[in-house]
């Protein structure tokens, strides 16, 4: 009996083992109480910039963190997005797990990225066992 349970958590956790890989327009916004900085409005010399967050189970009970120019930004859930406009030029985004919810302790992991004038740059959070990553977002037309 006990082999049949232990078989049956291997199926389920093997199954669940990547977050779900979505569009960045299906993405819900984050809640405004969740943004917590960068919220200045466009500029003539600005640029956009999204995140957003894979749905799925692994790290579904984990608060992500991101931050731009080593300042936290916003609190992003599975399938979340958060839209800043920044100043055109490079910036770097990193992306931690909260001091709360059921993870903490991991480092944060960054990422360089350039803010162009009149123009959006996405970026995804995915996850999987072994963690977070953060990188440009590639529609491949699914």
């Amino acid at each position: 009996m006990q082999r049949i349970i232990a078989a049956g958590l291997v199926v389920l956790a093997l199954g669940g083992c990547a977050t779900s890989p979505m569009p960045v327009s299906e993405a819900k916004p984050v809640p405004s109480d969740e943004i917590y900085g960068f919220k200045g409005p466009a500029s003539k010399d600005s640029g956009g910039l999204t995140v957003f967050r894979d749905d799925g189970f692994v790290g579904s009970g984990c608060d992500i963190i991101l931050y731009i120019d080593g300042k936290r930004a916003a609190k992003i859930g599975p399938g979340q997005k958060a839209s800043f406009n920044l100043p055109t030029g490079d910036v770097n985004l990193g992306t931690g797990l909260a001091e709360s919810g059921l993870c903490a302790g991991a480092a944060i992991k960054t990422v360089a990225a350039n803010i162009k004038s009149g123009r959006e740059a996405i970026y995804r959070i995915n996850g999987d066992m072994q963690g977070f990553y953060l990188g440009p977002y590639v529609d491949y037309g699914r």
